[in-house]
């Protein structure tokens, strides 16, 4: 349907404020908002062929992260496009936001007016990444096209600033693995430390 859209946001006020800014200042129309991904599956289940065009999806949800929703959205109803809205505004979150589908991604101290813009030009067919994180996102795009899949996804929680721990949890890998993968990457790309890999590309 156009014009429409779902927001997926587990704050209540931002969902609200969204909507009613949305709905009273553009076109769009805000058909449905969820405070987790379930609640979004469930409905798209459920509804059929009336489909929204866009869905809003949160970076972090409680107990889980808006990536996976992406994922699962961009398999199953390939017509509906995704815009990532976060607070977070590190490559590694747009980096992982493009591998997990999405077409857009914006963060949460953007102007309103942006967001719109953003919303326009994915519904035209187009990407959109806010322009003070688009140099970053270039350089980054130079470097992961000679990564294998998990170097990138460490390539990523590195960027995100994610411990060691933080990404054998994640990837369900040892330690040494990750301490292997990470020198390989350094090697790869020409840094000495995380700290020199991180100031590379932020």
């Amino acid at each position: 349907m156009k014009n429409t859209l779902y927001i997926v946001d587990d704050h209540n006020m931002v969902r609200n404020g969204l909507k009613a800014w949305l709905e009273n200042h553009s076109e769009w129309r805000v058909e449905k908002d969820f405070a987790t991904s379930a609640e979004c599956l469930k409905c798209l289940e459920y509804i059929g062929k009336s489909l929204p065009e866009i869905i809003i999806v949160d970076v972090q949800l409680i107990n889980e992260t808006g990536f996976d929703l992406v994922k699962k959205i961009s398999r199953k109803w390939p017509n509906i496009k995704c815009v990532m809205y976060s607070m977070y505004d590190t490559t590694g979150f747009v980096l992982q936001a493009k591998d997990s589908g999405a077409k857009g991604y914006i963060s949460k101290v953007a102007k309103e007016e942006e967001l719109v813009h953003c919303l326009e030009v994915v519904q035209n067919g187009g990407t959109y990444i806010e322009q003070y994180m688009a140099e970053a996102q270039n350089k980054i795009d130079s470097i992961v096209s000679i990564l294998s899949k998990q170097e990138r996804n460490i390539f990523e929680a590195l960027l995100q600033e994610k411990s060691n721990k933080q990404i054998c949890d994640e990837l369900f890998i040892s330690p040494r693995t990750v301490e292997n993968y990470t020198s390989r990457l350094y090697a790869k790309i020409g840094v000495k430390n995380r700290e020199e890999l991180i100031e590379r590309f932020k």
